[in-house]
Formats: C-alpha cells, structure tokens, sequence
C-alpha cells in the first residue's frame, strides 16, 4: 500500500494493518481511502510533531557559555529510519533559526537536531591570513571536542560541541523515553556516528564536514561552506585528506549570488576535497529532481521578498527567515532538502 513517491510518500510501514485491507477493496474505495489518508497526514503531521526547545544548561551546569536553545524534533506519523539528523548553525546564528529543515527531516523519519555551539569565530576570518596550513582544521577540532588545538578559540570540554550533543541526546533519552533517542548513544555515552547524518551552514557544514572525515558517518551535508585561505588561494588543509565516510556520501550546495561564498570559489573548494571526481555540478534550476543524482548543486533561486541584505544569498538555503517560500508556506527548496536527506543512503 504505497502512496507517493519517494519525495513525498508515506510508506506501507505507516499503516501495515490497513495494508491488508486496502488490497481487498475496488479502485474507487481504494482512491477514497488515499485521499482520506492524505487528509489525514497533511492536516495533522505538523501539528503532531514533537519539537523540544532546551537550554544546554539544563542538559549539563558545566556548559557555561552559547546558552542559546537547542532544537530537537520528532514526527511519530513517520516511520522512523533509526537515523539522526544532526545540523551545525552558521557563525554567530542560532540552533533555534533552522527549524524548517529540522522539521523537514522529522517528517522524513529522521529524529532532528539543531545544536547550539561556541559559534562566535568566523572560522574563515581568523584563518585567512594564517600561515598555518593547519589552522581551520585547528580551530574546529577545539570548538567540536574542548581541547586545547587553537589560540583563536577558546573552548572547554563541557562547552564543546561533542559534549553538548551528548548530553542533549541524554537529556532527551531520560524524559522522553518512548522517542528513541538513546539509539544515538553508546552504553558508554559516545555518539554513535555511523546512526548520524551530519550537515551544516557556512561554519558549521565544515564541521559536519570534518566529522565526517573523523567518522564514518550516515553521510554529510553541506549548505553555503568552505574552509579555504582566500589570501593564498588555498582550501585548508584537511580538506583533501582521506576520511572515514566514503565521498560519495558528501554533498554540497551553494547559492550562485553568495558573496561570502563565491560559488567561483566555492567550486574550487570542491575540487580539492575531491568532489569533481564523484561527479559534476548541477544546476537544480535546470536539472529537475532528482538532480541527476549530483553530489554537488547550485541554485539562483530568488528570495521571497527582494531588496533584503545580501546576506540573503548566503542563508537562504537553509535558514528559516531567509529560506523562500511559496505561497502555501512551504519551503521552496522542500525537494532539494528531501533530496539532500534521502541521497547519502542511495550511495
């Protein structure tokens, strides 16, 4: 008893008793029954999605700094994939201003996370007169695991994004027990990253990006990001070093009017991590879903309302004030982020 497509379908796993019964019925009640079921879903999966606003705080008193929310967030109409979406903010921006996408993956059977981290350093800015090969990678293994790897930063084992997403996920286990959350978790409290599709904006897709080089993770995915020295005209250093996630699981997007992120550039920062010899960069305004099954995309889509900053380009891709929509509400980009979901466990 399948319903629609992989984009916007719900599976015979969501109703196995009706399955049964389905098949007994005429075409006409078969036609009746879908269109119920669809009323059904549409009027009520959003308002059933459990979503949860937590200080890091609460999760852990020794987390004293970047105590802005967290988001979590489950669909229990979904049928649930045993994966977590974990998503990084961009600099300076909070977990809380990319629920759209959180709760795009929930509807998509992911349990979701935005985490909050020490995100006040432009990686990028700090680094870009450096003459330290090493100092993006430097700086990201400190605010991810709360050593002491960088001068520019300066983060605590509580306060590390590591720590932050373990003690969450345990918060989460303990007062939400029937969610599933400690699936993510090692009896010993060590995330398990091969259960984690790992993505971010600007600063953060490098650290889902770096994670995905440390880990063997479910994939990555990167929105509007890119380590790289613009004075030297180099990708950081770590960029091309082999990783523990296959490349094939590694997908990228930028917009072609981002000015922090030239998409000239950018295209740059893809070939050194190896990403021209998975495939070529497609144009998702060109090229319909599923986007010729690209690893790497581009898109000039417009912004919903126009004379907004420039910063727009940058964020629109992910960002939920910035994100265009369409007149029902919906998200513009809703099927390059299904694809973007969905692709990682196709390869």
């Amino acid at each position: 008893m399948w319903f629609v497509d992989r984009r916007y379908g719900i599976s015979q796993q969501c109703f196995p008793a009706l399955s049964v019964v389905f098949n007994t019925m005429n075409k006409l009640y078969q036609t009746t029954v879908c269109a119920a079921l669809w009323l059904l879903v549409l009027g009520v999966d959003r308002v059933s999605a459990h979503g949860y606003a937590v200080s890091p705080a609460e999760t852990d008193p020794a987390i004293r700094s970047a105590l802005y929310d967290h988001y979590a967030v489950i669909n229990p109409w979904a049928a649930r994939r045993g994966v977590l979406f974990l998503f990084f903010p961009g600099t300076k921006s909070r977990a809380m201003n990319y629920r759209m996408l959180c709760e795009t993956a929930a509807d998509r059977g992911f349990h979701a996370i935005s985490l909050q981290y020490v995100n006040d350093v432009s990686v990028n800015i700090k680094c870009a007169r450096s003459r330290n090969i090493e100092c993006h990678e430097n700086i990201r293994r400190e605010v991810l695991f709360g050593a002491d790897f960088s001068p520019h930063v300066n983060v605590s084992r509580p306060n590390s994004a590591e720590n932050r997403l373990v003690k969450l996920l345990r918060y989460l286990a303990d007062r939400y027990p029937l969610d599933g959350w400690e699936q993510y978790l090692t009896a010993g409290d060590v995330p398990r990253w091969s259960r984690i599709l790992v993505a971010g904006h600007s600063q953060g897709g490098g650290h889902a990006a770096l994670l995905g080089k440390y880990y063997s993770t479910a994939g990555v995915v990167m929105f509007a990001s890119m380590d790289y020295r613009f004075m030297y005209d180099k990708a950081g250093a770590w960029v091309d070093k082999r990783g523990n996630t296959p490349l094939e699981k590694f997908f990228a997007v930028a917009h072609t009017m981002d000015e922090t992120m030239p998409v000239t550039v950018m295209r740059k920062y893809w070939n050194a991590f190896g990403l021209r010899n998975v495939g070529p960069v497609i144009n998702i305004d060109d090229t319909g879903f599923p986007y010729a099954n690209s690893n790497t995309l581009i898109t000039s889509i417009k912004p919903t309302k126009p004379g907004k900053d420039k910063s727009v380009y940058h964020n629109m891709l992910c960002m939920d004030a910035d994100t265009p929509l369409l007149k029902d509400g919906k998200p513009a980009l809703y099927d390059l982020w299904v694809y973007l979901l969905n692709a990682p466990f196709e390869r």
